[in-house]
């Protein structure tokens, strides 16, 4: 391996050129190769790393021997089908975009996956990352200032979906459905900051607004816009979520209280 880590991307639409411009901060790394079917995706990732070169298929970027890590930033319901193949072509270490799947039968795929892959896959939950939750999880983790932790609930009151590629992201069978597409990393912070396993959920949710006026073939989107979760975990612990996604005006788009 270089000096330089290089990197291949598989899909770079809006989340993918948010990493290019990440990496772009970071000194020893270089892009080398993208995938990037849509021609106004690629002219953009173009623009932000001109000396990249464009790939006709995921596994021209897969097979690439001067590609020293993968960043699949492709449509959700692709990820697990593409880390199979990374699997069975070249199972080089790859950062993928959350969540990693969209169904049970992902899941299961994916689970003898991990059992044989020898790199590391690392999926992208950048919130465990963001300073006020790394502050949050150290002052939890230390147990000095807050002691004994009972609950933890999270609030989102945000807006609406963007619109992707092809609308793709209005359908539960591409996106896995709205509290695993957008609030996954909302589970994932629960279970990091209890240090605990869930052993029980509660949820209820519905589509009372949002996206009910459009039309795609036919059909009309039927991911959630808000929701209630409920979580028991192994310790006893509890956790909650509240989404909503038609609170555009809200003061503060997330919240998270620990007691």
């Amino acid at each position: 391996m270089s000096k330089t880590l290089r990197y291949g991307f598989i899909g770079c639409g809006m989340m993918g050129q948010e990493h290019l411009r990440n990496l772009a901060m970071i000194k020893g790394t270089e892009v080398i190769a993208i995938y990037e079917p849509d021609a106004a995706m690629r002219s953009e990732s173009a623009r932000l790393v001109p000396k990249a070169r464009f790939a006709e298929s995921e596994e021209e970027v897969i097979r690439a021997e001067d590609v020293d890590a993968l960043v699949i930033t492709s449509p959700n319901y692709l990820h697990s089908r593409q880390l199979e193949r990374i699997s069975t072509i070249r199972p080089i270490p790859v950062l993928v975009e959350k969540p990693v799947c969209t169904s049970l039968e992902q899941i299961r795929a994916l689970q003898r996956l991990d059992t044989n892959y020898p790199s590391p896959i690392w999926v992208a939950m950048e919130y465990r990352y963001m300073p006020p939750i790394s502050r949050l999880v150290e002052e939890v983790h230390n147990g000095v200032a807050l002691g004994k932790i009972t609950s933890l609930s999270i609030r989102e009151h945000r807006y609406p979906f963007l619109t992707k590629i092809g609308d793709w992201n209005r359908f539960n069978e591409n996106t896995g459905g709205t509290l695993v597409e957008k609030c996954c990393h909302f589970f994932d912070l629960m279970c990091f900051v209890l240090q605990s396993e869930p052993v029980r959920v509660y949820g209820s949710g519905a589509q009372n607004l949002n996206h009910l006026d459009e039309h795609y073939d036919g059909r009309v989107p039927d991911i959630l816009d808000n929701a209630f979760v409920v979580v028991d975990f192994a310790s006893k612990q509890r956790a909650m979520l509240e989404l909503n996604m038609f609170a555009d005006g809200s003061w503060f788009q997330e919240s998270i209280v620990v007691v």
